[in-house]
């Protein structure tokens, strides 16, 4: 542990403490060139800030719990939670990640621990399975509560969602932009949250639109994200037979399309040449041979939405609940086959 003092660090750059404490809790103006001479102090000094310190005098620790399922492979948490932390970076403050089974008790423990770590807020990644009774009392304590993906309708719960409607339908138009009007559908079943319908009727909904009704078979509702249920899924579809066969298939996560593009691999047929793909998250999509296409999640800027909303609620004492709804995006990486040409 470094035993070098703010006050030496002041010294050496020849600044005032409060100068240093701008610098080192980024707050504040000050210009570049003197800010440039106390990080340089600092990095010659070896000075560390004592951060516990502060926090018991000042009741603050700048830590943000983000609670999230601990689900094996899934890179969309861990993606949102990367997005947490640059954010919060900027305005110095710390992400310490806690993951929760589905099991209510276990959660509210997993809570009352952050409680007592004295974390300054507690977003939610993706499912909330502590009980609405434990989630009014963390607000009770003045702790914000940032809900991401699947919030919980709560007095006092910040609110970030992206559209799922809309994120199905620009998947649609871009098979039917290319002449595709024979299409699958392989995503989870529905819930008791509203992504899993959206996803599906913001498809569907868009052919009907065009006068253009899907088959059921071609609809493939599976269990859990997974690889393996995506495998089974696009075995199914696939054993309707050449003539039966969509010529396009939305697969809405990535997780399942790893399982999709096994099978195919394993039975020789060839994306897009004999099917075309789009999947959603933007996260292994990229990496798979081919590229597919894909509906991407706005993950950097959930990460600054959600930072900023409790950055208002601490700083500026914003007393009502914002939600905001993000639109997701297309990244074409040509995984979609012509069949207007």
């Amino acid at each position: 542990m470094s035993n070098v003092r703010i006050q030496d660090v002041a010294a050496h750059a020849r600044v005032s403490l409060a100068t240093i404490t701008r610098v080192v809790n980024n707050r504040g103006h000050v210009a570049p060139e003197t800010k440039e001479r106390v990080q340089q102090a600092i990095k010659i000094l070896g000075y560390v800030p004592n951060r516990m310190a502060k926090a018991l005098k000042s009741s603050r620790t700048g830590i943000i719990g983000n609670v999230m399922p601990l689900v094996v492979g899934s890179i969309v948490n861990s993606r949102i939670s990367q997005a947490l932390r640059n954010a919060a970076a900027s305005y110095n403050l710390l992400i310490l990640p806690m993951y929760a089974e589905p099991d209510p008790v276990r959660e509210e423990h997993l809570l009352q621990e952050l409680v007592g770590r004295m974390v300054e807020g507690i977003i939610f990644t993706n499912s909330v399975w502590a009980s609405r009774d434990t989630v009014k009392e963390v607000i009770s304590n003045n702790i914000p509560v940032i809900m991401v993906e699947r919030p919980m309708d709560i007095t006092g719960v910040d609110k970030v969602v992206w559209d799922n409607i809309a994120g199905s339908a620009i998947a649609a138009s871009h098979f039917f932009s290319l002449g595709h009007r024979a299409v699958g559908f392989i995503g989870k079943r529905f819930g008791p949250d509203r992504d899993e319908t959206d996803r599906l009727e913001g498809f569907t909904g868009y052919y009907k639109k065009v006068g253009i009704k899907l088959r059921d078979k071609n609809i493939r509702l599976v269990d859990e994200y997974d690889i393996e249920h995506g495998y089974r899924a696009m075995k199914d579809i696939i054993a309707q037979g050449s003539k039966n066969r969509p010529t396009g298939c939305y697969i809405t996560s990535d997780a399942l399309l790893c399982g999709a593009l096994q099978y195919l691999y394993e039975a020789g047929i060839r994306v897009p040449e004999d099917l075309s793909i789009i999947s959603h998250d933007n996260t292994y999509s990229a990496m798979c041979s081919p590229p597919i296409t894909t509906v991407a999640i706005p993950y950097e800027e959930i990460g600054t939405i959600t930072i900023s909303m409790f950055w208002e609620r601490r700083e500026q004492n914003r007393h009502y609940d914002k939600m905001v709804t993000l639109s997701p995006f297309l990244v074409d990486r040509n995984s979609v086959l012509h069949l207007n040409s």
